[in-house]
């Protein structure tokens, strides 16, 4: 009878917690009210605590390598923060506590539960129509802009810059938003009832259309690295099942997974071209100059301009020179705590500056220092292992496979940007990870892994 109720309590909290992240830029940027914002999430934060700690006890966590390192990797970040700010009710502050008990209490649920796939509906079933409205309410807005003299600026609820449709803050920041969204959708399309698959196939869509628009290349080759990834390895069971050739199936799986990489990407770069002819139909329709002219100004970026890289390259060398400057800073961080940008980036340009060093092993390095980026490394590998041996055991269920895949996906965004490590606003994917990651670590002792 506990177990059944704390089942549903958690299942109710993880759609909560879906539609929490999905409205998380508007808590933080105070368009519900200054304080709205931080009172839900420490609100959230705390009762996820609780389950966390409901859910250690019942699944023994206290026993695992992974628990514990979690628990290390998060103490260990508050000591920093004391040693550089003293002791203080300010310690407790942090937005990165909260939004970190959320993380875990997804990753405890889906590894401690008898069946984790409730805890991913309900989290989709929130984050992805929430996700979508919001997105299409952005694409929306910044239409209308175009219709200005100058287009407005509103990063929040949407605008096109430099080419690209931005909202939620950013146009990186957009993409995140809507890659969580697209992976979701695409899961609830492999393992949803028709109804279901039918109601995530269209928010696959629109979620398509919205990513394309963006035009983030790390968030479109994440994707296509889970779908190449996903095929992979169906490709290798099919043909396993058929009684081909070891080699055979190794190179097939290989063209198959790379074609759909490729088209993949390739696919999102059609979005901006059916917006802006279908904007320019509609302009000349109406005689509006005014947007005939600004929508000409959006388009596609080049697959193969590596300014971006070669950017972040210089923000690369510059975090690495801030880390060792001093051997403390080397060995503990400057702490998440701290308001610390990455400046001095470009030469002759010191007001230009970085909010984070632009990718995520950097920014742990930066942020715990060599201490904690050995924990967070030691994590990831475990993660990493277990994601990798579930995926290719013989007749895996689908969805765990795609769930594997989609963490691998989420986890390269850290190339260039946070990836699964935050510390302040989530943007949606590092709830994905530990859901993920809290699947993959399943031990079977007394859970079962089958997502059907």
């Amino acid at each position: 009878m506990e177990k059944n109720i704390i089942r549903k309590l958690s299942i109710i909290f993880a759609g909560l917690a879906g539609l929490f992240a999905a409205l998380e830029i508007f808590l933080n940027n105070g368009t519900f009210g200054e304080k709205t914002g931080r009172i839900s999430l420490v609100i959230m934060g705390a009762a996820a605590f609780v389950f966390i700690i409901y859910y250690v006890i019942r699944g023994r966590l206290y026993k695992k390598l992974d628990a514990w390192l979690l628990f290390l990797f998060l103490l260990f970040a508050f000591i920093v923060t004391w040693a550089y700010y003293g002791f203080s009710v300010h310690l407790f502050t942090p937005r990165v506590y909260y939004l970190w008990s959320l993380f875990i209490f997804l990753y405890c649920a889906a590894r401690v539960m008898e069946k984790p796939e409730p805890v991913v509906k309900a989290f989709s079933l929130a984050y992805v129509p929430a996700t979508c409205v919001i997105g299409i309410y952005i694409l929306i807005h910044a239409t209308l802009t175009l219709r200005e003299a100058i287009p407005g600026s509103d990063r929040i609820l949407g605008c096109f810059r430099v080419g690209r449709l931005c909202g939620l803050g950013n146009a990186n920041t957009m993409a995140y938003y809507c890659l969580t969204a697209i992976m979701l959708s695409i899961y609830g399309v492999v393992k949803g009832k028709k109804v279901e698959k039918i109601f995530y196939g269209i928010a696959t869509a629109v979620l398509w259309f919205l990513m394309g628009m963006n035009d983030s290349r790390t968030m479109n080759y994440a994707l296509a690295f889970t779908l190449a990834a996903f095929l992979f390895v169906l490709t290798l069971r099919y043909l396993a099942k058929k009684g081909t050739k070891k080699i055979v199936r190794i190179l097939a799986a290989i063209a198959v997974s790379a074609a759909a990489a490729l088209s993949a990407v390739l696919l999102f770069m059609v979005p901006t071209h059916i917006y802006r002819a279908s904007v320019s139909v509609a302009a000349k329709a109406s005689g509006d100059q005014q947007m005939l002219d600004n929508v000409e100004l959006i388009y596609e970026r080049n697959l193969g301009d590596v300014e971006t890289l070669t950017d972040r390259g210089l923000v690369w060398e510059k975090s690495v020179e801030l880390i060792f400057k001093t051997p403390r800073r080397a060995l503990l961080g400057i702490s998440v705590k701290s308001a610390e940008v990455v400046n001095g980036v470009y030469e002759g340009r010191h007001d230009i500056t970085m909010p984070f060093a632009h990718t995520m092993l950097l920014e742990v390095f930066r942020r715990m220092g060599l201490i904690g980026l050995i924990i967070w490394v030691a994590l990831l590998i475990i993660w990493c292992r277990n994601g990798i041996v579930r995926s290719f055991a013989p007749d895996q269920d689908l969805g765990l496979v795609y769930l594997m895949a989609a963490a691998a996906g989420v986890l390269l965004t850290g190339i260039t940007e946070l990836g699964p490590y935050v510390l302040s606003v989530a943007m949606g994917v590092p709830y994905l990870f530990f859901l993920c990651c809290g699947i993959a670590m399943r031990d079977g002792d007394n859970e079962k892994t089958d997502l059907s």
